[in-house]
């Protein structure tokens, strides 16, 4: 995936989460705390995911 496509579509899912939430509970503290958290969750699971892609290429060297 390109760069400014990971780019666009995070902050598409946050823009939503922000809205979401906004309409959901009228309150912009506990938006702005959903939304930090929602990209901390995105952070980690993007962390996780390239440890993941690092991990198998590793495995694939020795196997080969």
């Amino acid at each position: 995936m390109h760069f400014i496509i990971f780019c666009r579509l995070l902050g598409l899912v946050l823009c939503g989460n922000a809205v979401i939430v906004y309409f959901a509970s009228h309150s912009i503290p506990l938006t702005i705390v959903t939304t930090l958290a929602c990209s901390l969750l995105l952070q980690m699971v993007y962390f996780g995911s390239v440890l993941v892609l690092i991990w198998r290429s590793g495995c694939a060297c020795i196997a080969d």
